[in-house]
């Protein structure tokens, strides 16, 4: 699919995307959220910096967009981490992944498959798995 045809189904992905979201059904975090951190590289990431953003006004607890191996010093049990990867194979979001779950954070996944569905399956993590094949001619 190229760019043009992306741009155009945009409209047509967000709608998908809130139907999956409303489909699915999460289990509470055992702790008070005090911190939300995102990672994700690129595209993955980008759907933290929109809604960071738009939200801003109205957010209650500050958002972390992360683009990196290593994640920030207060991430803790009080911590949302999102763990965003298309592939669910991307390097770097699943090192930082490692580390918020070293550091006792509360574990959410976006993925269309991968290692990071794998994990998120295994290890009774909340996770959206989206539609794969976006990317393939």
């Amino acid at each position: 699919m190229n760019m043009k045809e992306l741009v155009e189904r945009f409209p047509t992905q967000l709608k998908e995307a809130l139907a999956i979201a409303q489909a699915k059904t999460f289990h509470p975090s055992k702790e008070t959220i005090q911190n939300v951190v995102v990672s994700g590289l690129g595209g993955s990431g980008i759907g933290g910096s929109i809604v960071s953003e738009i939200l801003a006004d109205s957010l209650k607890v500050p958002v972390y967009i992360n683009k990196d191996y290593a994640i920030p010093a207060f991430v803790g049990k009080h911590t949302l981490f999102v763990a965003s990867s298309y592939s669910g194979n991307t390097e770097e979001t699943l090192e930082a992944l490692d580390k918020a779950i070293q550091a006792g954070a509360e574990i959410a996944c976006i993925t269309s498959s991968g290692k990071l569905l794998e994990i998120a399956q295994n290890s009774g993590y909340n996770y959206l798995q989206v539609p794969g094949g976006i990317y393939e001619n």
